[in-house]
């Protein structure tokens, strides 16, 4: 069966029921697109995020300082945006009151000559459904927008310094990045054209299933998903006749799932029952009688 489509993948990613049971089997089966999907997930749960929860601080003069650095920008360009468009008290520094020993703010400033300043505290931004004091939003040039400005310019700079430090360190290591392969054209898969529910038989429990896929090239193969629970020898594949007169081994189940190459001759319509058995460490061949497991095959479509 051919690999999920992008847009079934996004689909299952979203929520949205977007498969047949076919190609729901086909995804239990193959790393692949089960990767995908995950990888899918994951996105969308990044990008649902609600940003009205998150908290961000206002960001102070030394961090413009350093991302002006970095990215190298002209003398005209280092004072802090947020300085120069007028931020409130509180986001940068604090503002002198008249009063010896005080600010504005109500925070603890250096005594008169001494060339220091105690700044207050940066505030945490509130949170969309707080209720926000202040003056009313008008269509001139305001702090609010001058942040958003330098939150903006703080993500290039970052990214840059980011990769720059990436860049170095993989340098330093010796492991400098390789060039990505290009792409290859993906394959034909297989398709599955008939399957079975394994039913426990006797004293077990163990349940599964059974699907027989065509390969590209016209070949046949016989896939088992069936647990290992508790067995006293090993795990036989079999195909047997309606009757249960006879029957063809088709090798042993070692782990889950199982793969196993059918005979080219092999009529399934002669053999369409899929048996499990335990059999014991004796040397014969022959089925012990003890099944397992075991279903019909039923023709896809």
């Amino acid at each position: 069966m051919k690999h999920l489509d992008d847009e079934q993948l996004s689909l299952l990613a979203l929520g949205e029921p977007a498969v047949t049971p076919a190609e729901a089997d086909h995804l239990a089966f193959c790393s692949e697109c089960s990767g995908t999907l995950a990888a899918l997930e994951r996105t969308v749960r990044a990008a649902t995020v609600d940003p009205a929860e998150v908290e961000l601080a206002t960001p102070g003069p030394h961090n413009w300082a350093a991302i002006h650095q970095a990215l190298g920008l002209s003398p005209g360009q280092a004072q802090d945006p947020l300085s120069r468009e007028g931020s409130p008290a509180g986001t940068t520094a604090a503002a002198t009151s008249p009063v010896a020993g005080t600010t504005v703010d109500g925070t603890t400033a250096a005594p008169a000559g001494s060339g220091a300043r105690v700044t207050a505290p940066t505030p945490l931004r509130p949170r969309a459904n707080r209720a926000r004091t202040g003056p009313a939003r008008t269509g001139g040039s305001t702090a609010g927008s001058g942040a958003r400005r330098w939150v903006a310019m703080a993500a290039a700079a970052g990214i840059v310094v980011g990769a720059a430090a990436v860049w170095a360190g993989y340098n330093v290591l010796g492991q400098g990045p390789q060039a990505a392969p290009s792409p290859t054209p993906t394959a034909p898969q297989a398709v599955v054209i008939a399957q079975a529910p394994l039913q426990p038989l006797a004293s077990y429990t163990a349940s599964g299933k059974a699907l027989v896929e065509e390969l590209p090239d016209g070949t046949r193969q016989l896939v088992v998903q069936l647990p290992e629970g508790q067995v006293s020898g090993f795990r036989e594949v079999w195909v047997i006749s309606p009757d249960l007169s006879k029957l063809v081994s088709l090798g042993v189940l070692d782990g889950e799932p199982g793969v196993f190459a059918i005979p080219e001759g092999l009529d399934l319509a002669e053999y369409p029952i899929v048996d499990v058995s335990n059999e014991p460490f004796d040397g014969n061949p022959a089925h012990s009688s003890d099944s397992i497991a075991r279903g019909e095959l039923a023709t896809e479509g």
